[in-house]
């Protein structure tokens, strides 16, 4: 027979709850997604006028450096707008891993030691792929296109949420400063619905926080389309 006691380690007790304590850590992370859809909102808003930047680069660049290719200047002049778009590629990733707080990929870190005794057209050789290149166009591209159907989706999710929070606050400016009353053919005339002003007011302001909930859903898997199309994964499996 052992008659020897078991006693546990002091600090086992401590470290069994460790666990236990980090978990409403992740879950409060999880639900901070506010910032995350404000920012959206101005990427959405900003991305537009970005996206026809980069795309008249690369058409212009492009189609200059294949007119001028007869006499050189178009070889180098390709190399540079090729370099040109990996940058711009690489711009949009960094934007959209600093909007959804995604920490880089520590593999991004490479060495560039055969490029230091080359010459600028060895130099662009050396750093060209046509693959990365036929990808990068691609993307431009699909950008152009993504970005005017996200803005329009954007303006107009966020213009009818706020539009129906103030609407209460906008029908009482225009019926005090020019007698318009802006309410008198509303939805509530059209199916003759007997409610008071009041009434109506609350009615507009509910509608309008869901639609401001639905439009931050549709905010957040535009910029999970977003991601997805730049090609930015998460390291880490946490929620957007």
């Amino acid at each position: 027979m052992n008659d020897k006691l078991y006693t546990m380690p002091m600090g086992a007790l401590d470290s069994m709850h460790i666990p236990a304590e980090s978990q409403p850590q992740s879950k409060t992370r999880k639900r901070g997604a506010s910032p995350k859809t404000y920012r959206s909102i101005l990427y959405f808003l900003i991305s537009l006028p970005l996206t026809i930047v980069y795309f008249v680069f690369m058409v212009t660049g492009l189609t200059l450096s294949i007119a001028l290719t007869p006499i050189f200047i178009g070889i180098p002049l390709f190399f540079a707008v090729a370099k040109g778009l990996d940058y711009i590629v690489q711009f949009e990733q960094e934007l959209v891993r600093s909007l959804l707080d995604i920490p880089r990929p520590s593999e991004e870190a490479r060495s560039d030691m055969q490029l230091e005794g080359a010459g600028f057209l060895q130099r662009m050789k050396l750093g060209f792929h046509g693959a990365k290149f036929a990808r990068n166009v691609m993307l431009i591209m699909g950008r152009f296109v993504s970005s005017i159907i996200f803005f329009s989706i954007t303006v107009t999710v966020v213009a009818a949420a706020l539009g129906l929070i103030t609407l209460p606050v906008l029908h009482q400016i225009f019926l005090q400063t020019m007698d318009l009353n802006i309410l008198e053919n509303s939805v509530f005339a059209l199916f003759q619905i007997d409610w008071t002003l009041s009434q109506q007011y609350i009615s507009y302001v509910v509608a309008g926080f869901v639609v401001a909930l639905l439009a931050s859903w549709v905010i957040r898997m535009l910029m999970d389309v977003q991601r997805r199309m730049l090609f930015v994964s998460y390291e880490e499996r946490q929620q957007y």
